[in-house]
């Protein structure tokens, strides 16, 4: 059976090859396509994106800001990348924040690291540090895998695991073109339109990988598609160190696993936390409570004495 090629630019090379279209026709045809190549220095002029590299291995993009790249993959479409060559940013208080408050030598927790983009980031920032990024899918560890290679760097450790309150194997909820949706629950992964996946995969306690590690997280960022009360269930010792937390709360996630954001918000309350986010100029403001009217889903969690000198710059100018 004769293979159907489905790429157009190929296929197009290969009717020319064969015959079945003349030269000038193929030369009309692939630099019409080729013409498309010039709308992006104007497209991604003033943004983020310093370029985007087309190789033979695939197709990267590289942040101006923070000098990582990040490969493109054709099928996950709603993936870091694809936002910051579409919006032209990603998450840009946020990383700014973490970049301004982690120190060479620190350790960064990253539970729900995705395609490591927070990784990334304060890797290439703190040569020194020790990031342990953690995601649960093999598939979506694979390509945060090949970004660590493709940054050269050698202080990210990928963990193929969730988080949870629990030691066991559950059954991960998974989308190939939304990994950045993967949850316990059905969340956002209806946003695509593969078809979802069951997959099987280890979870561990926050407190018993420090433990295992022997290490003392000084930042955490928690994103799990609504499961993070229960990553933070599993962190009762951990959590007496009052590491900086950023961390991501829906509502409509987190009424998935039976709990309201402001249950996350009493548990680290225990701890000497408090919750801040982000302004629309960029600096910080309190949040005493989630409420219907709350706009925001990133929020973060500090100590008002231990974290003191951080709140206090980010009140006043960033």
């Amino acid at each position: 059976m004769e293979k159907t090629i489905k790429n157009p630019l190929v296929k197009a090379r290969e009717q020319f090859k064969t015959g079945e279209v003349d030269k000038n026709a193929y030369v009309e045809y692939v630099n019409n396509r080729h013409q498309g190549l010039f709308d992006y220095p104007a497209f991604i002029s003033g943004t983020d994106v310093a370029e985007i590299r087309i190789t033979q291995e695939g197709v990267r993009v590289t942040s101006a800001a923070h000098d990582i790249a990040m490969s493109i993959d054709a099928v996950d479409l709603h993936a870091t990348p694809y936002t910051l060559l579409d919006f032209g940013r990603y998450e840009a208080d946020e990383t700014h924040f973490l970049k301004s408050v982690f120190r060479d030598g620190d350790v960064f927790l990253d539970i729900g690291a995705n395609l490591g983009w927070y990784s990334l980031v304060l890797g290439r920032n703190c040569p020194n540090s020790r990031i342990f990024a953690f995601e649960p899918i093999p598939a979506t560890v694979g390509v945060l895998e090949k970004n660590i290679q493709l940054n050269k760097l050698n202080n990210i450790e990928p963990i193929c695991m969730g988080l949870f309150n629990e030691e066991a194997e559950l059954s991960f909820l998974f989308a190939p073109d939304v990994s950045g949706a993967t949850s316990l629950k059905l969340t956002g992964q209806s946003r695509g339109a593969s078809a979802i996946q069951n997959v099987v995969c280890k979870t561990t306690i926050l407190d018993n990988f420090c433990v295992s590690r022997d290490v003392v997280p000084t930042l955490l960022k928690v994103d799990v598609e609504g499961a993070e009360l229960m990553v933070l269930q599993g962190g009762e010792k951990t959590l007496q160190y009052t590491p900086i937390i950023l961390i991501e709360l829906l509502r409509k996630w987190s009424r998935e696993f039976g709990y309201h954001p402001n249950d996350v918000f009493t548990l680290l309350e225990r701890y000497g936390y408090r919750a801040w986010v982000f302004a629309a100029d960029g600096k910080l403001e309190p949040c005493a409570e989630v409420t219907e009217q709350t706009v925001q889903t990133n929020y973060l969690f500090m100590h008002p004495q231990r974290h003191a000198e951080v709140i206090a710059q980010w009140q006043s100018s960033v």
